[in-house]
């Protein structure tokens, strides 16, 4: 691709992005003036009002952490045999090879 035609492609890409940025500006801009709940907050107080209480409400219920699980000294000792029999026979295989 030469240098003109990559100076062309990201033009078009700015003006595209120029566009959508102007699209959701006009967005933004139409729901914060036009969007009013019914007690006459604006939006934005309305939503850090519930922001709010999900806040408080996730704090209130936090759950008990799980107990967490222990291995008994029979239990690892039965995985460490068991890793040393597998190992003793890769290299077994290996030294065969």
């Amino acid at each position: 691709m030469s240098i003109e035609a990559a100076a062309k492609e990201l033009t078009k890409e700015i003006e595209r992005l120029t566009k959508e940025a102007e699209r959701l500006t006009k967005f933004r801009d139409s729901l914060l003036s036009g969007a009013v709940s019914a007690n006459s907050t604006s939006v934005r107080t309305a939503s850090k009002k519930s922001v709010a209480k999900k806040a408080a409400k996730k704090t209130a219920v936090k759950k008990a952490a799980p107990k967490k699980r222990t291995l008994s000294a029979a239990g690892r000792k039965a995985i460490s045999d068991a890793a040393k029999r597998r190992w003793a026979e890769k290299k077994k295989a290996a030294a065969a090879k």
